[in-house]
């Protein structure tokens, strides 16, 4: 007789419940179930149970999730700021506007030699409200003014002053040869020598002796500055003398007349 009467109740339909009933008896098992969960996983990570990179510190193995969360939060939350400063930052398309062009009469229509109007659009009520100005007419530019030119003022020759030619002239103070005999006394550094340019008449007029004792004061004088030769020449490039290669004193030569 039981068997009979729990048959019976089975092939009766079953009761019906409201889904959203049901979901309001469950939701307090659900966050239950939620915050266990949730315990668990703090006690897990605070225990160093869950899985972390190779890389990360096992000491440190409690922080990884909470540092990997706020990275991941915060990258969230600045593509959202540059999504809306996009999206606030983008200009509406401008409105079209019609360009009118001035032409002759018909049937020969022609473009006039003038600036193009530009009518604004229907759809812009503002810009169709505005009235036109007449045009103005170009303002000539006032011609500049002449500006005086200030030519420079020439600079002044500076003194130039030969001190290898003032040592030797110290040479001669004596005045046993004439006043402007040496010319000009020009150093060669490449050859740590001197070149010295005698005045050709002036240098024939004295006699051996003293040539070849000027020639000898002035070679003694460069020798103690340093210099291992000397030339004595004339204006024509002549050779006058040289220093001997053997030996010492002067080699002299034989002034060309002059024409």
């Amino acid at each position: 007789m039981q068997d009979q009467d729990a048959r019976d109740e089975r092939s009766l339909p079953a009761p019906y419940q409201s889904p959203w009933e049901a979901l309001r008896q469950d939701l307090p098992a659900a966050a239950a179930d939620l915050r266990l969960r949730v315990q668990e996983l703090w006690r897990r990570n605070r225990e160093g149970d869950l899985s972390t990179p190779g890389f990360w510190p096992q000491d440190l193995a409690p922080l990884f999730w909470p540092v990997t969360l706020a990275v991941l939060l915060l990258l969230l939350a600045l593509g959202v700021v540059q999504l809306r400063a996009a999206l606030s930052g983008a200009d509406p398309d401008p409105v079209p506007a019609v360009e009118r062009i001035r032409t002759t009469p018909l049937p020969e229509a022609r473009p006039l030699m003038s600036a193009p109007e530009i009518v604004p659009d229907a759809a812009d009520p503002a810009l169709m409200s505005k009235p036109t100005s007449p045009p103005h007419a170009p303002i000539q530019p006032a011609p500049p003014e002449p500006v005086a030119l200030e030519l420079p003022e020439p600079e002044l020759p500076i003194l130039q002053v030969d001190p290898l030619l003032n040592l030797l002239e110290q040479v001669d103070a004596d005045g046993a040869a004439p006043a402007g005999l040496l010319l000009s006394a020009r150093p060669v550094p490449a050859e740590n020598a001197a070149v010295l340019v005698v005045d050709a008449d002036l240098w024939s007029e004295l006699p051996q002796a003293l040539r070849r004792d000027r020639a000898e004061s002035w070679w003694a004088t460069l020798q103690d500055q340093g210099y291992d030769a000397i030339t004595l020449e004339d204006v024509d490039q002549h050779l006058l003398a040289r220093p001997a290669r053997v030996g010492g004193g002067m080699i002299m030569f034989d002034s060309l007349p002059s024409p």
